[in-house]
């Protein structure tokens, strides 16, 4: 199984390029005067933020949902998220300058451990449930 899962990250990760090279075009039209390193620094951010976390969230839902599904979807819960998180994390005395590496890092990590449980959890209750029956 979990080399089922690397290779489809593996294809995935084409798409995630994909979305940043995009998002560097689509910056690169709106701010057409700023150089491209800014562009790209800023593309980066957005990716850190909230896209790569949105992946992550959205991991767990892939045989239900397409890539660029997961992609738009998983970036809106990521930016609610986000916006959640921090606003309570602030209050909690957390800087705001740590939540800008802390808070991406803590929601992939949170959302690749849940993918692991709920991969370990299934095949128990397959066998659990015992083969299906065949209809007639």
């Amino acid at each position: 199984m979990p080399n089922e899962f690397l290779q489809a990250l593996r294809k995935e990760a084409k798409y995630l390029a994909a979305a940043f090279v995009i998002a560097i075009i689509m910056l690169k039209v709106a701010f057409y005067r700023e150089d491209l390193l800014g562009i790209t620094k800023a593309a980066a951010s957005v990716m850190w933020l909230f896209v790569l976390p949105g992946y992550a969230i959205m991991l767990h839902w892939r045989e239900n949902l397409g890539v660029i599904e997961r992609l738009f979807a998983g970036t809106v819960a990521a930016m609610a998220i986000s916006g959640i998180a921090s606003y309570y994390l602030g209050i909690s005395g957390l800087r705001i300058q740590n939540q800008t590496i802390l808070l991406p890092a803590a929601v992939i990590a949170a959302s690749l451990a849940w993918q692991k449980f709920s991969e370990r959890k299934n095949p128990q209750q397959q066998s659990q449930q015992g083969p299906e029956q065949p209809k007639a």
